[in-house]
């Protein structure tokens, strides 16, 4: 039987071997590693070598253990949900880098739930803006990351100093500021209308004791 090994490219530092793994189940459940080894053709050895790059290490190696211990007869399913946030963001790329098949939308979706239902952290913030960088105008984790944080804010639901740390740490990349100031004017127009409404609708209703 055939085998990969699977090595990982850090900037500033030699090649990592990740793992070792069986050359048919590895082709299976990773199109980019698939693509890679077509490319070398008639290789008819034992042993092949691919390198990857673009995703945190111990992300990388979690995914391909998923993949190397997965039972023939069960669906691939990347597990996240007791994760920390930082961890999924990181398996995220890791399975987007390994261009994982079937695909695992699920993680997407946990990053978007969580964003949308916890006032994240400045360093949470920053870990989500980066992972999104270089697909942000088609990411959906992206725009609710913007969306979410400029909510939080304009409904106070951070602390003064929060509030203060959060805006100081999106700063720190002036373009992630600028989009998030953008959509912070945005919901203060729109909440400023809605709450314009609700206070004319309360003045125009009668109270029960009026006669």
């Amino acid at each position: 039987m055939s085998v990969v090994k699977i090595n990982v490219t850090v900037a500033g530092k030699p090649d990592q071997l990740l793992d070792t793994v069986p050359e048919e189940r590895i082709r299976a459940h990773s199109a980019s590693i698939d693509r890679a080894l077509a490319t070398q053709g008639d290789n008819q050895s034992t042993e092949k070598t691919v390198c990857l790059f673009g995703a945190a290490p111990a992300a990388l190696i979690y995914v391909i253990h998923r993949i190397a211990g997965k039972k023939e007869t069960r669906d691939l399913h990347i597990k996240v949900h007791d994760m920390p946030l930082e961890r999924v963001l990181a398996v995220w790329e890791a399975t987007e880098v390994l261009d994982v098949r079937p695909a695992q939308p699920h993680i997407e979706g946990h990053v978007i739930g969580y964003i949308s239902h916890h006032a994240i952290t400045p360093e949470q913030m920053w870990v989500v803006a980066v992972a999104s960088l270089h697909r942000r105008q088609s990411s959906k984790i992206f725009r609710t990351l913007i969306h979410q944080v400029a909510w939080n804010l304009v409904h106070q639901r951070y602390s003064e100093d929060g509030a203060q740390a959060l805006q100081d740490k999106a700063k720190e990349w002036p373009d992630l500021h600028f989009t998030i100031d953008k959509k912070i004017i945005e919901l203060k127009e729109k909440k400023a209308i809605h709450d314009s409404r609700a206070l004319g609708h309360e003045t125009a209703t009668p109270s029960p004791t009026d006669e």
